[in-house]
């Protein structure tokens, strides 16, 4: 089982991570979750900045086998933060990454697509386009992407939680490879906006542009 929380915050960002870190750290240790991830926004000098378009969530949990889905509501969220969202999700890895260094930050930038769907499509039929045709075109098409996962919703644990679909992670080793080696070439980009309009509501998805820190 995979549960994603979704969180806002207030004040400093620096600080804030620590905290967060430290957070996930202990609820490892302590054996609530096997294994956690800490994503948090970017700061407003970083290059990517202006494609981050996600105004409620500032950072992201991910908790890998929790003890329960009670238990990872239960995560001591720090100071001056607050639980926007929590999911719990079918992980499908489309592009693993080697990288496996708990506690340091992972090289590179991450984006998390919070996406909905099409509103004439059902969940699961949303779902299985961008498993089993989205997900492979973009890794065949997209060269920039260094780790891509989707992250498919089973169910928003909490009544507040925000109705997205699926949220997607689209990690590249570089800024300059999220900004220039997005697309293979110009049939690639077509192919890509073409097929995204098949099965999302691109007016309605956000894009939150974060570091990620993995814990172990």
């Amino acid at each position: 089982m995979k549960i994603l929380l979704t969180l806002g915050f207030e004040g400093d960002r620096d600080v804030f991570e620590r905290a967060l870190l430290r957070a996930a750290a202990g609820f490892v240790a302590n054996g609530a979750a096997k294994r956690a991830a800490v994503d948090v926004r970017v700061g407003a000098w970083h290059e990517l900045a202006a494609v981050d378009s996600e105004r409620d969530a500032s950072a992201v949990v991910a908790l890998w086998e929790p003890a329960s889905e009670e238990s990872a509501l239960d995560f001591p969220v720090p100071a001056g933060g607050r639980l926007i969202g929590a999911y719990r999700v079918d992980e499908v890895v489309q592009k693993p990454y080697d990288w496996s260094s708990p506690g340091a930050v992972t090289p590179g930038v991450k984006m998390v697509c919070f996406v909905r769907r099409r509103s004439d499509l059902s969940h699961d039929a949303y779902s299985r386009h961008w498993r089993e045709r989205h997900g492979p075109l973009a890794v065949a098409r997209q060269p920039g992407f260094w780790h891509y996962v989707q992250n498919h919703v089973v169910a928003r644990l909490t009544r507040d939680t925000p109705d997205f679909d699926g949220i997607g992670e689209i990690h590249c080793r570089s800024a300059d490879d999220a900004l220039h080696r997005s697309f293979d070439s110009e049939e690639g980009r077509r192919l890509i906006y073409e097929d995204t309009q098949r099965f999302m509501d691109s007016r309605r998805s956000t894009v939150l542009v974060t570091q990620e820190h993995l814990v172990a």
